[in-house]
């Protein structure tokens, strides 16, 4: 253990001071802040706008809006259908707030301290944050190879499972870092702006912030662990940075689409709760399934064959570690 704990001491003094995953984790953090700013106004614009809306949905409204018409636009007709029509267009006003209603409500989770946690998340454990581990993995695992620096790492470490796993450990930590950062950029962001002039936090109750962070955050937290592992063992097997990027796009987008409730990406949508209507709202990734079978039940297949390819991989390695 003491040997594995001064591995990884090392990856850590070597990794997390460098340029690209201080860069990574800046970018994700602002971007995630900036698209939450977004949303937020855009939501409680949309429930402003409506409900502005509806107050003008009545017989004084109707005769107001005829005041105002153009004087070659004849007022009796145009008062007339008004009124007919004011029942119909305030239901349809009223479908329309709901709508926008739950949507604020859900964009009020990230003015909370604990939303704000869930919220990151949700961005960093689904395609933005799943790549950036994967160019990470790519530049850190598979550079060694192509650079030639592996050939004094592997003299000094000689058990390549010791050196592979402290890889797939800094990556993980840098994850929560990184989520620990884009958190506070979201909070931040509450505290100093949101809340004052965008206010949808009285949306929502605390038990819902609980639960919505817990989801999230448990959920995020083994995802990015089992990406890490993922990530490092697929460059470590392919041991160049632009492949192992390449391959690794191409399985993250094969797996993630939604043909069957059983495939990676359709357990990860229903394991965090993400809702296909919210894309790109707060997170990047398809969504699937109202499946019966809990998404711990439907992941238990991926990490068993995960845990064979791993095995296999170690088994058939080749001798000639460099």
């Amino acid at each position: 253990m003491k040997s594995w704990l001064r591995v990884l001491g090392a990856e850590l003094r070597r990794t997390l001071p460098r340029l690209l995953p201080v860069t990574l984790l800046l970018l994700l953090a602002v971007g995630i802040t900036l698209q939450t700013l977004n949303v937020q106004r855009v939501s409680h614009n949309n429930v402003k706008n409506v409900r502005i809306g509806l107050e003008k949905l009545t017989p004084e409204g109707c005769a107001e809006d005829t005041a105002n018409l153009p004087p070659d636009v004849p007022a009796e007709p145009f008062l007339k259908d008004c009124l007919a029509g004011l029942e119909t267009t305030r239901a349809a006003y009223q479908d329309i707030e709901a709508g926008f209603t739950a949507t604020a409500e859900h964009m009020a989770l990230a003015q909370h301290p604990l939303g704000a946690v869930g919220w990151a998340f949700g961005w960093l454990a689904t395609a933005p944050g799943l790549i950036a581990v994967l160019v990470l993995a790519a530049f850190f695992t598979a550079g060694e190879w192509s650079r030639g620096t592996a050939v004094p790492l592997l003299l000094q470490e000689q058990r390549l499972w010791r050196l592979l796993s402290a890889k797939a450990a800094v990556l993980w930590l840098w994850s929560l870092l990184a989520a620990a950062v884009a958190s506070a950029g979201v909070w931040l962001l509450a505290v100093m702006h949101t809340r004052r002039a965008l206010p949808l936090h009285h949306l929502v109750s605390p038990g819902d912030v609980s639960s919505f962070a817990l989801q999230r955050a448990g959920t995020g937290v083994l995802v990015l662990g089992v990406a890490c592992v993922a990530a490092v063992a697929l460059a470590a097997v392919v041991r160049m940075p632009l492949r192992t990027v390449l391959v690794g796009v191409l399985v993250l987008a094969v797996t993630a689409l939604p043909v069957t409730e059983w495939l990676p990406g359709p357990v990860l949508a229903d394991g965090m709760g993400l809702s296909a209507g919210l894309n790109v709202y707060d997170h990047l990734w398809t969504t699937a399934s109202d499946s019966a079978t809990p998404p711990a039940v439907r992941t238990l297949p991926w990490i068993a064959l995960l845990s064979l390819a791993l095995w296999q991989s170690w088994r058939t390695r080749p001798r000639n570690l460099v």
